[in-house]
C-alpha cells in the first residue's frame, strides 16, 4: 500500500490509536508523494479521454482535508492547479481554488472510508451511453470490476453543494464508479492509481460496449461473466512480484517522465 494511504487508514483505524504517531517529516513526504502521484494521474487522464476539465483528488494524510489536482491550470498564472481545501470547502494551501464540484469528493469521502481517492471525469462514450441508459459493464477482461453495470446518477448537473455530493454518494453506493447522466463519470479507488485506472477503463469499456452494439450486441451472459471471473481468479493465484502500484500505472509514469504524448481521447 502506498505510504499516503497507509497514513490515511491508520488515523480511521482504532487499533492504531496507541500506536506513534507520523512525524512532521513523514507527514510532509506523504502529502509531496500524494501532490506527485495526482499530477501523474491528471496528466494520464488528460492524455487517455481527452479531456481538459476533469481533476483527481485524494484524502490528505490523516483525513485532514482534501487534495485536488485539476487537469488545466488556471486562467491566470503558470503553475499546475492543485489545491487542498477542507470539508467544509476551505481552502487550507496550493495554488488555485477548490473546484466548483468539490463536493463531489467532500460527500463521496464523507460516505466512503474505504475510498481515499477519486476522479471525475467528462469521458464521452461513457456520456454517450449514460444518455441512452446503457450503465458500463463487464465486457471484457479489464472491465470486471463494473459487473453487471455501475449506477447511473438521473440528474444531468453539476455537483455543486452538499446535498448534491450526499445525493451522488448515495448513487455511488459500494460501487466503483458512477455515471452522472449527459456530464460524466466519478471514480474511486483506495488510492490514486486505482481510482485513476478505473476511470480509464470505463472509458475503454465504454468504447467496446458502443461499437459492439453497432453489431447486435445486447450483453454479456451470467455464464460470460463466471467464466471471466474463474479465469482471472485462476491468472493471479499465481505467484507474481509484488508492486506498490499496478503495472499500467508504472508504464504510463514512465512514458510521463520520459516526456512522452499520447492521445486516445474521443476515439
Amino acid at each position: 500500500m502506498p505510504f499516503t494511504a497507509k497514513l490515511i487508514d491508520d488515523k480511521r483505524n482504532p487499533n492504531m490509536k496507541h500506536k506513534t504517531q507520523p512525524s512532521a517529516t513523514q507527514m510532509r513526504a506523504a502529502v509531496r508523494l500524494a501532490e506527485k502521484e495526482l499530477k501523474i494521474a491528471a496528466q494520464i487522464l488528460e492524455w487517455e479521454i481527452g479531456d481538459i476539465w476533469g481533476h483527481v483528488g485524494v484524502r490528505l494524510p490523516q483525513d485532514e482535508g482534501i487534495a485536488v489536482q485539476m487537469f488545466r491550470r488556471p486562467e491566470s498564472g503558470k503553475k499546475d492547479w492543485l489545491v487542498h481545501f477542507d470539508y467544509e470547502l476551505n481552502k487550507l494551501g496550493g495554488v488555485g481554488t477548490p473546484p466548483r464540484e468539490a463536493a463531489i469528493y467532500t460527500g463521496i469521502f464523507k460516505a466512503r472510508p474505504d475510498v481515499n481517492a477519486a476522479v471525475h471525469a467528462h469521458a464521452p462514450m461513457c456520456v454517450a451511453l449514460s444518455l441512452a441508459d446503457k450503465a458500463v459493464s463487464c465486457v471484457q477482461m479489464q472491465s470486471d470490476r463494473f459487473g453487471r453495470g455501475v449506477p447511473i446518477y438521473p440528474k444531468p448537473i453539476y455537483i455543486l453543494d452538499a446535498a448534491e455530493g450526499a445525493d451522488l454518494a448515495r448513487t455511488l453506493g459500494q460501487a466503483v464508479a458512477v455515471m452522472i447522466k449527459g456530464h460524466g463519470i466519478v471514480t474511486v479507488g483506495k488510492t490514486i492509481d486505482e481510482a485513476c485506472m478505473c476511470a480509464l477503463r470505463m472509458e475503454r469499456a465504454a468504447k467496446i460496449m458502443a461499437i459492439a452494439q453497432l453489431f447486435g450486441f445486447k450483453g454479456v451472459s451470467d455464464e460470460f461473466i463466471e467464466q471471466l471471473s474463474e479465469s482471472k481468479e485462476k491468472l493471479f493465484s499465481r505467484q507474481r512480484n509484488t508492486m506498490t502500484h499496478s503495472a499500467d500505472w508504472n508504464y504510463y509514469a514512465d512514458m510521463i517522465k520520459k516526456g512522452k504524448v499520447w492521445t486516445r481521447g474521443w476515439t
